[in-house]
């Protein structure tokens, strides 16, 4: 049994963050099934009444991948539970309809991303083609994206040293005190739509930061305070998460 927690826009996703020991009782199971035992995975979804419960291909696509390649060795079962305050607990729905639609995106490690960064102090950075360029000390959030190697370009912009200055953001990340990556697997690329979100959100726009592929007016957003804990910013992220990236492919 694995409880499930993250629930927004009616899907549930598990785990909420990277859970190799989740992968590892997959494994486990995968095993006891080709011995012949009759093997059980149940998603406990704690809250929100979902309308269908997807493995969460953007923090762990690993999981992701193997749920839906082990499925038919597995029976699976997603259940939603409500919780009244006296502590009683009720099953809302006893199947939750479970999609595995995803598990080549998954397994493709693709998709785009966003990078948040803070600035502690106000610099004055050489950023490559763009030259000098002055950034208030504050939150800044870079939208970026992957046809393959998602994982690896989002660690590589984590670096903040030991690596060649080869992209706009190369330059701002080793001046962060911190850096956290998002990823949002998805077939198409969603990174100019990611700006544009971010830019309605209210960021400020440096001009041609990481755009220069494209005709978006920046890739890069500064915020005054840490973006992850506006409420706009999460719901910004669980609708590229939780919906946009679900869409099939083509549509």
């Amino acid at each position: 049994m694995k409880s499930c927690s993250l629930v927004e826009r009616g899907v549930a996703i598990f785990p909420d963050a990277p859970s190799s020991r989740a992968f590892r009782h997959l494994e486990e199971l995968a095993a006891l099934s080709r011995e012949g035992w009759t093997c059980h995975v149940l998603f406990l979804i704690q809250h929100g009444n979902p309308r269908v419960f997807v493995p969460n291909l953007h923090t762990d696509p690993s999981f992701a991948a193997a749920l839906g390649w082990l499925a038919p060795a597995l029976d699976l079962r997603a259940v939603s539970l409500e919780t009244a305050e006296d502590g009683r607990v009720r099953i809302v729905s006893d199947r939750v309809p479970i999609d595995l639609g995803h598990t080549d995106l998954a397994a493709s490690d693709r998709g785009s991303y966003m990078v948040v960064l803070e600035l502690p102090e106000p610099v004055e950075i050489e950023t490559g083609s763009l030259g000098r360029i002055a950034f208030p000390a504050g939150w800044y959030v870079y939208a970026g994206s992957a046809r393959k190697g998602l994982s690896a370009r989002i660690a590589r912009h984590l670096l903040r040293s030991g690596k060649r200055l080869r992209w706009h953001i190369d330059y701002l990340a080793r001046q962060a005190r911190s850096a956290r990556g998002l990823a949002v697997a998805s077939w198409d690329n969603l990174e100019c739509e990611l700006a544009a979100s971010l830019e309605r959100l209210g960021g400020r726009g440096v001009p041609g930061f990481g755009s220069s592929d494209c005709g978006c007016p920046s890739h890069l957003f500064g915020f005054e305070v840490d973006p992850r804990k506006d409420r706009g910013f999460l719901d910004l992220l669980f609708y590229y998460r939780h919906e946009r990236a679900l869409e099939r492919r083509g549509t």
